[in-house]
């Protein structure tokens, strides 16, 4: 980024300061000729520094011209989709100079995005998710669909994409408590039941759930003297078919919400 002429001035004459030889240049009259020879090399090292900024940037231009973008680059695009509105012609950006910053607050309905790359060939899965009341949710069928349309506008030639707009994966669970005896169960079912959901609910989008992280987050409930799962389990809303959770998985849709959690609560004595 190019220094202002002021800032190089300002440091240019800081220099001069330190240098013990110029102090014979002590007139404080802007327009002392000193002071105006440090301002032209101010200025000009201002237009040099311009000048590189913008080769910089013509220089970036070519390269994302130039190659292949990589999954994160389609993740930030996805971000910034804008609802309702069209793409400057040959270009992947919107012209928001007419809009408020609310107006593209509005208009972005996605809120959370990730991208992951076929193994065996160049398809990508978009999995793509908005938000209801703070929480997690699926855009809208035709916020959908103008969504699909501009990444097959932007989109490199020949990749092909699958976009993941679903509704949250459904989680169930059993677990026995074992509880300090001293305590009143039911208040530590309530932190436990609570505990599952922040979990699952406060997961990265497209993250791993883990069985061991969510023993690990029980176990630092006030009142917790062990925790034993005795099953976990998780579906797609695309079908509702329940699979067992073998130490982790990653939603289909990208994040899921506890849909049966079944806390066995025993005293623990010992």
């Amino acid at each position: 980024m190019a220094r202002s002429t002021q800032d190089i001035f300002d440091s240019l004459l800081q220099e001069k300061q330190q240098m013990k030889v110029l102090d014979v240049l002590s007139s404080t009259s802007s327009t002392s000729i000193w002071r105006l020879l440090l301002y032209v090399v101010a200025f000009c090292m201002h237009t040099l520094e311009v000048l590189w900024d913008q080769y910089k940037f013509e220089v970036d231009a070519e390269i994302d011209a130039m190659l292949p973008h990589r999954a994160k680059w389609y993740r930030d695009k996805v971000l910034l989709f804008m609802k309702d509105t069209t793409l400057i012609p040959d270009t992947d950006k919107y012209d928001t100079s007419a809009m408020s910053e609310d107006d593209i607050s509005a208009a972005r309905v996605v809120k959370h995005a990730a991208v992951t790359e076929a193994k065996d060939s160049s398809r990508l899965t978009i999995k793509v998710a908005g938000e209801n009341s703070g929480k997690r949710a699926p855009i809208g069928a035709a916020e959908h669909t103008q969504l699909q349309a501009y990444i097959q506008e932007i989109k490199d030639a020949g990749v092909l994409f699958d976009l993941v707009n679903i509704a949250p994966d459904y989680f169930k669970c059993e677990l026995d408590i074992y509880y300090n005896a001293m305590k009143d169960p039911t208040t530590v079912q309530y932190d436990c039941e609570q505990a599952i959901r922040n979990y699952i609910e406060n997961l990265p989008f497209n993250g791993e759930f883990s069985n061991m992280a969510m023993i690990d987050m029980l176990q630092q409930v006030d009142g917790v003297r062990i925790v034993e799962l005795k099953n976990a389990e998780s579906a797609s809303s695309l079908d509702g078919t329940y699979a067992p959770i073998d130490a982790l998985v990653v939603p289909v849709a990208g994040y899921m919400e506890a849909k049966s959690l079944t806390l066995n609560l025993k005293a623990h004595t010992v």
